[in-house]
């Protein structure tokens, strides 16, 4: 499996604490099936995490490095997590924000209570500037609970939607697992990614998400969420087109 959605570096953000974790991170990725995840550290968060690419490959080469003299067979790629402010499309085009392993997918979060206007404002930079959007974990956003059918709209557009393990076990909450089941079941989903964090919870073992997708949406489209996508778009491939809308009259509310 390929995981795209990571905070394995150390030190950098709310992830992996120290070389110690990412480590552990990395050993709980191999014995959970995965064998290639990318490095998303939480960027562009001013007063944060506000890391450029220049700062990170240093962290990354060196976490490159421990891998191997530990012996831990696990391909890395370095990407951005990129927190939705300020000006994308001009922090695009000078390189300070990288897409996923250097492609034209780049992996975009927003605030959990932005609104759809904003979320779009800031997918049109994006597009400006070239690239194309990977939105992290939709399904946690307010306004995609409320109406999921604008994943659909967004899809539509040309971006690609990424769903966290977490949300299909009910770690964010009902209404983020509610989400998460119907983008899934809709076929909104480009890939799901563990969006890990630590050793000890939110972490980078996947077999138990191939699992749950192999058993209630069958193995093709396991293979499609965990492996097909996540390496076209690691390759900076196309991606097929893929979705259903959901029913408008189908928010989820508890």
């Amino acid at each position: 499996m390929i995981d795209l959605h990571t905070h394995i570096l150390p030190g950098l953000d709310d992830g992996a604490e120290d070389l110690s974790d990412a480590l552990a991170m990395a050993e709980l990725a191999l014995e959970g099936g995965v064998d290639t995840l990318v490095a998303t550290p939480h960027s562009n968060q001013a007063g944060r995490f506000d890391h450029d690419a220049a700062e990170l490959l240093p962290v990354f080469v060196r976490f490159q490095a421990a891998l191997a003299e530990a012996q831990l067979p696990l391909r890395t790629f370095l990407g951005m997590e990129i927190f939705a402010a300020g000006d994308l499309e001009a922090k695009i085009r000078r390189g300070s924000l990288v897409g996923l392993n250097r492609s034209r997918y780049y992996l975009v979060e927003f605030a959990f209570d932005e609104d759809s206007g904003a979320i779009g404002d800031y997918l049109d930079q994006i597009f400006s500037a070239g690239g194309i959007p990977l939105i992290a974990h939709p399904e946690r956003y307010f306004c995609v609970q409320e109406h999921p059918v604008l994943v659909y709209e967004w899809l539509r557009l040309g971006c690609l939607a990424q769903v966290n393990k977490g949300s299909l076990f009910g770690k964010f909450g009902r209404r983020a697992a509610r989400a998460a089941d119907v983008l899934v079941h809709n076929r909104l989903a480009t890939c799901v990614a563990s969006d890990a964090h630590s050793p000890y919870t939110r972490t980078t073992y996947m077999k138990d998400a191939w699992e749950y997708l192999s058993d209630r949406f069958g193995e093709r489209e396991a293979h499609r969420l965990l492996e097909e996508n996540p390496a076209r778009i690691l390759r900076g491939q196309r991606v097929p087109p893929h979705g259903t809308p959901p029913e408008q009259r189908r928010k989820i509310f508890f």
